[in-house]
């Protein structure tokens, strides 16, 4: 016979398996949802729900031993989860219209957004050691921009993780663009003397790639807000197109 002691620290652990197991489920089918959220709905609710009954049969025939098991196969999984999807957004983009982003393009966003933090990761300590050692003599407003820039790129970054707020966070993104590659630039010439050099002996080339980067970034955020926005707004346009056929 247990002792009490014993039985309820064994309940104890049963909680604490069952917890462990929730949270490892509701970390899988976020991920599934992740991967699937640009797919077409039927294949994306079709996807979510093989998964959901692969988690509830893995656990009924698996019982204490699934949650490792589950884990594995996820991280196991990815490449295969990424294959499946880049084969899905294959299909779906037969027949779609000529002009169409090319399927790499979303996939590039994350890319980019992962390059921009690093670039106003990079810009901001140069500026930070520099005010700590007394060396800053750049504008303050360079500064402040810069650091501006690097928040606003970490949080379109966190933003682009969700996909039902892809669209805002392509816009704030081409925001933390300009600043962090328009003021950024200036900033590390304020920072590096080799840098500040360079700069005075090719001016007008620095300028116009300056300007011509700062374009190109923004104008590829803004892209990408709006190639995740205009789905959205255009299955809204059919649905509220169809209530006005039923109606009418």
């Amino acid at each position: 016979m247990l002792e009490p002691d014993g039985g309820v620290g064994l309940e104890a652990s049963a909680r604490i398996r069952h917890r462990t197991a929730g949270r490892v489920d509701a970390v899988v089918l976020a991920w599934c949802r992740w991967y699937t959220a640009d797919l077409p709905d039927d294949l994306a609710a079709e996807r979510r729900a093989e998964l959901a009954s692969d988690l509830f049969e893995e656990r009924e025939h698996t019982g204490a031993r699934a949650t490792g098991s589950i884990l594995w196969r996820t991280v196991r999984g990815i490449p295969a989860d990424l294959a499946w999807r880049g084969a899905r957004l294959r299909g779906a983009a037969v027949g779609t219209p000529r002009g169409t982003f090319p399927l790499a393009m979303p996939a590039l966003a994350h890319l980019a957004a992962i390059a921009l933090v690093a670039w106003g990761g990079f810009i901001v300590w140069r500026i930070a050691r520099s005010v700590i050692t007394g060396d800053w003599h750049g504008a303050a407003d360079v500064a402040e921009l810069s650091v501006v820039g690097l928040l606003l790129a970490l949080v379109g970054s966190w933003l682009l993780v969700v996909a039902r707020r892809r669209g805002f966070a392509g816009l704030v993104l081409a925001v933390a663009a300009y600043l962090l590659i328009r003021f950024g630039t200036y900033a590390l010439m304020e920072t590096s003397v080799s840098f500040t050099e360079f700069f005075s002996t090719s001016t007008a080339q620095m300028v116009l790639l300056n300007r011509v980067a700062t374009g190109a970034a923004v104008l590829f955020f803004l892209s990408m807000a709006a190639w995740w926005t205009s789905p959205k707004a255009d299955a809204e346009s059919e649905k509220a197109a169809a209530e006005s056929d039923e109606a009418s």
